[in-house]
């Protein structure tokens, strides 16, 4: 390992980013009754054809388990008993794992909702996969079993450039409203992101992506107290119309974070629930004891978590809300916590966006392992790349991979996921370290992970600023610090220039986009060095071929040729 390993921690997936601790999130993933969305489709002359499978654990006493679903919205119902599959020993519980499938045969573009229980042998029954012992509480499943539910056609080739509105630019017109104070307003505006639409385009990127713009009491928007409004410091909806008109007109599309998980504490809904108990039971949150208690992200009491169970009002008032905003004109959504909400909302999330607009895409942030990404698909178009994410950070930034693990992992990842699953990457975002902070500066390390970003089949995200080689003043894990604002610094237009980190990101764009293929193409390990530190790559799709070099010694790089057929 390179003796100037930088020394900055870069934990991207909490708990799980150590290891003794996958033990217990393992065991809790297969002891009692879990489903996990496993589910297999085949579609054949119109109809449907699904095999549903889920597992119980030995420390319960399963009698049988059966599946109760419905095809009309709980209108009415139906219940088929499961039959015995596969049965195998966990050493890590140190048990049995019984496997259970069952089959059924529905109509085409047919939503199935449904629950999955065990009946035990003292007679009680508890449901997949909260272990639930009501129908009322358990965890509801759906499936919208639509063949044409797929990405569309442009997202295949995006190039998404992610802007922080409120750090990004406040217009010709107007200064930053501060910028000492990294938890306060900056002055970021839409104004400001249309007179740098052509800086965007310029650098090559054809999608934009706008963190919450909606009506917010804070900088960063992702605690919503009005979804149908924006907010009057970023600026007005006729501002937002003017720049999707600017943008199409270029070519490019504009996409806008969505919270469905949680609101503000200011949100007029609670406001009257915390005023008034008789409004607290009208279903829009869920009150573990009013008005003190309530479900919350992350217990912070400010973003109360929305009920979104169906039939819920806060779910018909988040996709009316969706609607609105696609029907202005906007391409799609990123999806923030979406692992927060159950899929069985993201299903009728996903229906209601296609309904407005075909052509939208949808991807979620789910910061989670591979099998919790994949539960998703179906129910949105993707997710982001986080895996993908921290193989670059850890190759090109902490140093902590060589070039022969990154070359094993880029073999085989794609595998792992369905062929339609959508999987933008990106080496940074708005919530972790920048990467150029983490590698401590090293240009050649964030021009050799931009470069392999470029080549990789999924679309390649860029954080605004990186551009400029943006960094920040301190870690987002240093204790005193503002945490991920530390990651939020305004973007330095005065003093900015065109970098060479800029002519990559313009080259690296002309090249993919005259290599659409690059989208469909399977990566395979030619050669790796004795130390591991040097790997080859053929990069294939059809008749095309890429060769791809990838260097971790002390002189890191990614080189690629392409060859001639």
């Amino acid at each position: 390992m390179p003796a100037n390993k930088p020394k900055y921690p870069d934990t991207l997936f909490g708990t799980l980013g150590i290891s003794f601790r996958r033990a217990s999130y393992q065991s809790q993933r297969l002891l009692g009754i879990h489903h996990l969305d496993r589910l297999q489709t085949v579609f054949s002359e119109g109809k449907a054809c699904l095999t549903i499978e889920a597992s119980s654990h030995s420390q319960l006493s399963v009698q049988s388990l059966h599946l109760v679903f419905t095809l009309d919205d709980w209108a009415s119902r139906e219940e088929l008993e499961f039959e015995k599959a596969d049965l195998k020993w966990d050493t890590l519980t140190w048990g049995w794992l019984q496997t259970w499938k069952v089959q059924l045969q529905v109509k085409e573009s047919a939503v199935l909702r449904y629950y999955v229980y065990a009946a035990l042998s003292d007679g009680s029954s508890i449901y997949a996969d909260n272990q639930a012992t009501s129908e009322e509480e358990a965890t509801q499943f759906a499936q919208w079993l639509n063949p044409h539910n797929l990405a569309p056609i442009w997202s295949k080739t995006a190039r998404v450039y992610q802007v922080f509105v409120d750090r990004f630019n406040p217009g010709s017109d107007r200064d930053w409203l501060q910028t000492d104070d990294l938890l306060k307003p900056f002055g970021g505006t839409l104004r400001g992101v249309i007179e740098k639409l052509d800086h965007i385009h310029g650098l090559g990127f054809n999608t934009v992506w706008l963190t919450p713009i909606f009506s917010s009491p804070s900088h960063h928007g992702y605690d919503i107290c009005d979804y149908k409004q924006i907010e009057p410091r970023l600026g007005s909806e006729e501002d937002l119309v003017e720049l999707l008109t600017l943008a199409h007109k270029k070519g490019m599309k504009v996409m806008l974070d969505f919270v469905a998980n949680h609101c503000s504490d200011q949100h007029p809904a609670f406001q009257r629930g915390l005023a008034d108990q008789i409004n607290a039971q009208s279903g829009w949150f869920t009150w573990t004891k009013w008005p003190k208690r309530y479900l919350s992200y992350y217990n912070i009491r400010t973003m109360p978590e929305f009920n979104l169970h169906f039939g819920s009002p806060a779910r018909a008032h988040l996709l009316e809300s969706a609607q609105k905003w696609l029907k202005l004109g906007v391409d799609g959504y990123r999806l923030d916590y979406a692992i927060g909400p159950g899929r069985d909302f993201w299903v009728d999330f996903q229906r209601a966006c296609l309904e407005i607009n075909p052509e939208c895409w949808t991807f979620g942030e789910v910061v989670a392992a591979a099998e919790v990404q994949i539960q998703l698909f179906g129910s949105m178009h993707g997710t982001l790349d986080f895996l993908t994410c921290q193989a670059l950070r850890e190759t090109f930034a902490t140093r902590n991979w060589d070039a022969a693990r990154l070359a094993g992992y880029l073999q085989v990842y794609q595998d792992a996921f369905p062929p339609a699953f959508s999987r933008p990457a990106f080496i940074d975002n708005h919530d972790m370290n920048r990467f150029i902070f983490t590698a401590e500066g090293n240009h050649s390390a964030l021009h050799a992970a931009l470069s392999l970003l470029y080549l990789l089949p999924q679309p390649p995200i860029v954080y605004y600023g990186t551009e400029f080689d943006l960094s920040q003043h301190g870690s987002i894990h240093d204790q005193g610090s503002s945490g991920f604002d530390e990651a939020r610094l305004p973007m330095p237009w005065d003093t900015a220039s065109m970098s060479e980190t800029a002519r990559l990101l313009r080259q690296l764009s002309d090249f993919r986009e005259a290599n659409p293929w690059l989208s469909q193409a399977t990566w395979q390990v030619l050669s790796v060095s004795a130390d591991g530190q040097q790997a080859q790559m053929n990069v294939v799709s059809g008749s095309n071929q890429l060769k791809v070099s990838i260097n971790t010694s002390s002189e890191l790089s990614v080189d690629y040729q392409q060859i001639k057929p």
